[in-house]
C-alpha cells in the first residue's frame, strides 16, 4: 500500500529502524548474533535496521519477540519521537 505522504512515512520507517538497532546493542548483540539465534536472515534484520523498505508488521512483530519486547512498546518509542501534531493523512 502506497501512502499518500511518502516523506512522513519515510520518518516512521526511519524511527523504525533506529529503535530496532538501538534495542538490539542494548542487549549487545550483533544482527548475525540476533540471526543465528532465532533463525531470522540477516538481510532480513539489516533492512528493517536500514528503513530500506516498508517492513510487514509480522517482520516487526517477529523481531519484538526475538528481541523481548512488545510490538506496541516499539510503537510507542516511536510514536513518543514524533511531532505531536504528526498525521499521515492529509488534510
Amino acid at each position: 500500500m502506497q501512502h499518500s505522504n511518502t516523506k512522513k512515512s519515510a520518518i516512521i520507517f526511519k524511527l523504525l529502524a533506529e529503535e530496532l538497532k538501538k534495542e538490539r546493542e542494548s542487549q549487545n548483540k550483533s544482527i548475525r548474533l540476533l540471526a543465528y539465534e532465532f533463525d531470522f536472515q540477516m538481510s532480513l534484520l539489516s533492512r528493517l535496521e536500514n528503513g530500506v523498505n516498508e517492513p510487514k508488521l509480522i517482520s516487526i512483530w517477529t523481531v519484538c519477540e526475538a528481541l523481548g519486547i512488545k510490538p506496541s512498546e516499539l510503537m510507542k518509542r516511536i510514536e513518543d519521537k514524533l511531532p505531536k501534531d504528526f498525521t499521515l493523512m492529509d488534510s
